[in-house]
């Protein structure tokens, strides 16, 4: 199990450190820590059976700081971060609750919009001047820690973190640690997305389905009948032919996924072959199949004749629209665009469903990483142990069964003063989610549904939800959808996922040649499908990809493999 193994990696850095300490204490006292012999000292055998990482003392995961510290983030501003009247990024009910709890005073050291943070923060990664804690993406964890400008959280981890925050770092088998860690010592803590955010669920306009007569698709072949019906057959009735089936962009996304699915082709991600080696699933010998299959929607008009040149927001905009009739999207996008649909036509109903099976008659979606940011400390930090306590506070009052849990979801979210301000945007030093929270809040939606009974919905994220529904309120209908269908979907998918199967630190060739690598595969791909290229232009693809680096990344992608 990975997490086993993440647990296994950190005692055994604590051992080091334990074995380093008591070699050190063998020699002059009056010598300093960071002296070379300290770091570099050995310790006897006798020395290492009698350290084991065993006695590595836990200490308080919510211990207050007195005096109080001053720790330095980054104040990100957006359409989604509201305040309350007489509350702003520096000072609002989050940062006084933090302060009073942990004795941690948060200051932003700048503020910037959430569109201009990644370019900020590469900024002050170049001039080594970012906060005490940054949230940073795999390439600038990875830039920080070859220039040496982040600190070794493996104790602070070992240490402090409680069992609800464990639970959300390791959640999947913890994952979120492997690009993280360095010769077994941890520089990031994951920043989790739901286990299954980006896992395809297929959603269908059920209105449009009845209308027609028509059955939700279990197949491929099923799928192209139904697409090509919603395009050809006049679907809202308003006597013009404007509406397709399939919903695409120009980022390919869910969409194809959930076709490629079919085909056992997986775009994007690194995925085991038959010798158990990494292979790239987007030049496997089965996308040529699905890009064959989407060549023929596209030509069927049953997908988007413009997507090539629509973003993911003009895409949203035609479903609110009322133009596409599916959209392959993650479990929450109910809430969006899926909701704007009944705002434009509000008789308007969508119903989740699993995504077409394969030939063979399985459904094996691909399941992406849930962790794509970190939360790092700055090496120097006097008191790095406060990430991960701040961490363990945000736990505590976010997770179900959290000390602080009433706090959060009754005092705080559930006041008048802050309905509707996406409290939990506050959440210091940033937001992480449980991972696992959905499914679970998912079951329990479902059964208060059969039964009519609110008070099987126990989880206090779910609670207000399920009032919401029931009373009708803006995202009642969406909630209601993702918790009770969608949800219910990606229950069904069980344990037959095709997971991303690389997971470490950009490689050297991917630094240098991902990003035109990439370039080529959308462009040969969008081609194919909308037929202004040739099916066979795939095989030209594939080894033009190999040649202009693909095949230097697969040995490194494997060695990485290797030395796991």
């Amino acid at each position: 199990m990975r997490g086993q193994k993440i647990r296994g990696m950190i005692m055994v850095a604590m051992a080091l450190l334990l074995v380093f300490a008591a070699a050190c204490s063998k020699k002059d006292n009056t010598q300093a820590s960071g002296s070379p012999a300290a770091q570099t000292g050995s310790a006897s055998p006798s020395a290492e059976a009698t350290t084991p990482a065993a006695e590595v003392k836990a200490e308080d995961p919510l211990g207050k700081f007195d005096p109080p510290i001053e720790v330095s983030v980054v104040g990100t501003t957006g359409t989604n971060v509201l305040f309350a009247d007489g509350e702003s990024i520096n000072d609002n009910i989050m940062t006084r609750t933090y302060k009073d709890i942990l004795g941690i005073q948060f200051v932003n050291k700048w503020v910037s919009d959430a569109s201009q943070t990644v370019e900020k923060m590469n900024l002050s990664i170049n001039t080594n001047n970012f906060p005490d804690i940054s949230k940073v993406d795999v390439n600038q964890l990875h830039r920080m820690i070859k220039q040496d400008q982040l600190a070794d959280l493996t104790e602070a981890y070992e240490k402090y973190a409680s069992p609800l925050l464990r639970k959300a770092m390791e959640y999947g088998g913890g994952e979120g640690f492997e690009a993280a860690s360095v010769d077994g010592k941890i520089y990031g803590m994951p920043v989790p997305v739901d286990y299954f955010e980006n896992a395809a669920i297929m959603y269908i306009r059920q209105d449009w389905l009845d209308k027609l007569k028509l059955q939700a698709p279990k197949t491929i072949d099923e799928l192209v009948t139904v697409a090509t019906a919603f395009a050809q057959q006049d679907p809202d009735g308003n006597n013009k032919a404007d509406t397709y089936g399939i919903a695409l962009d120009n980022t390919l996304g869910m969409a194809f996924d959930g076709v490629a699915a079919a085909y056992k082709g997986y775009r994007a991600i690194w995925i085991k072959d038959g010798e158990g080696k990494l292979a790239y699933g987007s030049v496997q010998p089965e996308m040529k199949a699905a890009l064959a299959k989407l060549q023929e929607l596209y030509k069927a008009k049953a997908i988007d004749p413009e997507f090539g040149a629509k973003d993911w927001g003009k895409a949203a905009d035609d479903i609110g629209a009322g133009k596409g009739g599916i959209y392959f999207g993650a479990f929450w996008q109910p809430l969006y665009p899926l909701s704007t649909t009944k705002t434009h036509t509000p008789e308007s109903d969508w119903t989740a469903y699993p995504i077409p099976a394969g030939a063979d008659g399985t459904i094996v979606p691909k399941r992406p990483t849930n962790v794509y940011n970190w939360m790092v400390a700055r090496k120097g930090m006097a008191n790095p142990e406060a990430l991960v306590k701040s961490m363990n506070l945000w736990a505590e009052m976010w997770i179900e069964g959290g000390k602080y849990n009433d706090l959060f979801y009754k005092e705080i979210q559930g006041s008048d003063k802050y309905k509707g301000k996406e409290i939990h945007q506050y959440a210091k030093p940033y937001f992480f989610d449980d991972p696992g929270k959905n499914m679970v809040i998912g079951k329990q939606f479902r059964a208060a549904m059969e039964k009519d009974d609110g008070s099987l919905v126990t989880h206090p994220d779910g609670k207000w939800k399920w009032d919401a529904y029931k009373n009708n309120e803006p995202n009642g209908w969406a909630f209601m959808k993702y918790l009770s269908e969608s949800e219910a979907v990606l229950e069904q998918y069980g344990e037959n996922f095709v997971h991303q199967s690389f997971l470490g630190a950009p490689t050297d060739t991917m630094v240098k040649r991902l990003a035109n690598l990439n370039k080529i595969e959308s462009e040969t791909f969008t081609k194919i499908i909308m037929g202004t290229s040739n099916i066979d232009e795939f095989d030209k693809f594939v080894k033009q990809w190999k040649q202009l680096g693909g095949d230097a990344i697969t040995e490194e992608v494997n060695a990485w493999a290797s030395a796991k």
